[in-house]
């Protein structure tokens, strides 16, 4: 790879951040929802091509790369999908963990996604290319459930254009740093406010996820990165059920009336 194809590109982590020559392609693959780009979706990334690293443990910024630990466990994680290798940007100085990163073998594609995956979404696609679509559920069993609004936003479905939703149920769910957090339980429907409305949410383990949560589902899905909010506003009145973000000394969620 000559140097002229690649830009120097700051790629945050947990534990703080890099500075390091990428080409277009590990751009998008860094770009993991948001204006900024991780080394979680990157991956493993020659010594040569970082130009200095920061750490947040020791507040400090260094020249060079950091230290990266790896290895290659093939660990079956999903119906055909398989993790072939996990590893750590570690901090040389205190061996703090800068920024770790998942790397999977997902099944062969057939021939129908991968003519699906090819067709041109706002540019030229090429082959394996995500494409953005907007997610509709299902017709609710329920009578009662007809009159629900319910209105999910635009997700980036890999592969085919029809995505039934019961499909999710078992699939494995990972943060904004690739990290496992679980797998999906259940999914259904959540009411919020006044006049029948509710949104779409997805149960991982204990956790709940809104639909507008989710950046990427494929073989696996892939959560949004966690916005940093202001001290204040995370100190309480946080809803356990819906996540709506209350005053600090709300008794009740002002979005869907669940006792805090």
């Amino acid at each position: 790879m000559i140097a002229e194809d690649m830009a120097e590109k700051k790629l945050r982590g947990s534990g703080g951040y890099a500075i390091a020559r990428v080409t277009d392609e590990e751009q998008k693959k860094g770009n993991l929802g948001g204006p900024e780009l991780f080394l979680a979706g990157i991956g493993r990334l020659e010594e040569d091509r970082f130009v200095k690293h920061y750490c947040n443990k020791c507040e400090k910024q260094y020249e060079g790369s950091p230290a990266l630990v790896f290895e290659n466990p093939n660990e079956e994680v999903g119906e055909g999908v398989t993790l072939i290798e996990k590893g750590e940007y570690k901090c040389k100085t205190c061996n703090a963990t800068i920024a770790q990163y998942r790397k999977f073998n997902a099944p062969a594609q057939t021939p129908q996604q991968q003519e699906t995956t090819t067709t041109p979404v706002q540019e030229p696609a090429s082959r394996g290319e995500e494409e953005s679509l907007a997610a509709s559920p299902p017709p609710p069993a329920d009578p009662v459930a007809t009159s629900t609004t319910v209105s999910p936003p635009t997700t980036t479905i890999a592969s085919d254009s029809f995505f039934p939703m019961q499909s999710l149920v078992g699939m494995s769910a990972y943060d904004g740093e690739a990290m496992l957090i679980g797998k999906v339980e259940q999914i259904g429907l959540r009411k919020v406010g006044g006049g029948g409305n509710a949104r779409i949410t997805i149960q991982i383990g204990e956790k709940e996820v809104p639909w507008d949560g989710i950046s990427k589902i494929g073989d696996i899905i892939l959560l949004k990165a966690a916005e940093t909010k202001p001290a204040a506003a995370a100190a309480g009145g946080k809803c356990s059920a819906c996540g709506y973000q209350n005053e600090s000394d709300a008794a009740f969620c002002a979005e869907c009336g669940t006792k805090l």
